[in-house]
């Protein structure tokens, strides 16, 4: 068949009924309208200025409503700690199903802290927890699925990086006070588990923890030395005295000359030169190793 053919065909076939043809809109609506109740003679609304104003403010305002609720339903989540969704992901791991829960729960608390002093307290309990996630799976997995225990200590180093970041701005000497026992707390438990852990992880974590106390050290005796308040001296006093433990440990009777150096300065109120003397003989000592 060419194409003239159908074209004919078509035009002679446009008002076929089976085709469609010669359908009657309004006798239809009126075929329907006897069928299921409806009015005949229903004519189209007609809106005013009113009308669309108010259906665009409907829209807008419940376009508005639902991140808003979706914000209120993670605030709910973040608060209510009694909700048992919440207490399960507060006991997840990385790799669990309700492991972003937490993570998300903890950026919500971040969000909604009430002040700079509260933000930086989640940050050493953020920390905390991601230590903890870290030794817990350190024991449950083989050397063969250490890349989870790597990820989990990458997420401790980025909390532990949070902290510093804290610790970089103005007036946070009682929170560097705070970040230096946490710490202790820290390498106290690397060190209690650290045959669980990859030898490359527990370096890692070891060295941003070394990071972390000289900064707190640094916090505290710029504080001193502008304030020269007892309690700064005290927390210098005792940080002192556990660099002094370490580097006896370390290094013993080769230690002596620097460690007896160390006391001098402190006796004077020298805190940061004593710090100094011991982290250059450490240095020095390692590379003669």
């Amino acid at each position: 068949m060419q194409e003239k053919e159908v074209i004919k065909l078509l035009q002679s076939l446009k008002d076929d009924p089976a085709m469609g043809g010669t359908f009657d809109f309004h006798k239809s609506w009126n075929t329907f309208a006897n069928r299921y109740g409806f009015d005949e003679d229903a004519q189209e609304p007609n809106y005013t200025l009113r009308d669309y104003v108010e259906t665009y403010l409907w829209q807008f305002t419940h376009s508005l409503l639902k991140p808003m609720a979706a914000v209120m339903a993670v605030f709910v989540f973040a608060v209510a700690g009694s909700i048992s969704v919440v207490g399960a992901a507060a006991q997840a791991l990385p790799g669990d199903q309700l492991y972003a829960v937490k993570i998300g729960v903890e950026k919500v608390q971040l969000v909604l802290a009430a002040d700079a002093q509260t933000r930086s307290q989640l940050r050493v309990e953020f920390a905390s927890r991601r230590l903890e996630e870290m030794v817990q799976l350190a024991a449950q997995v083989n050397s063969s699925e250490s890349g989870s225990v790597q990820l989990a200590a990458n997420r401790f180093k980025t909390e532990v990086t949070n902290i510093q970041q804290e610790l970089s701005g103005e007036g946070q000497t009682e929170f560097a006070k705070t970040v230096g026992r946490k710490v202790d707390v820290y390498s106290s438990t690397v060190a209690s588990t650290g045959n669980d852990l990859p030898e490359q992880v527990l370096g890692e974590v070891e060295e941003i923890l070394e990071e972390t106390k000289e900064q707190v050290v640094e916090v505290i005796i710029t504080a001193h030395e502008a304030e020269q308040d007892e309690d700064s001296a005290h927390e210098l006093d005792a940080a002192l005295d556990k660099e002094i433990e370490r580097v006896n440990v370390l290094y013993g009777e080769a230690a002596s000359e620097a460690i007896a150096t160390a006391e001098s300065l402190r006796s004077e109120g020298l805190y940061r030169r004593a710090f100094q003397v011991l982290k250059d003989f450490a240095f020095e000592a390692e590379l003669q190793e």
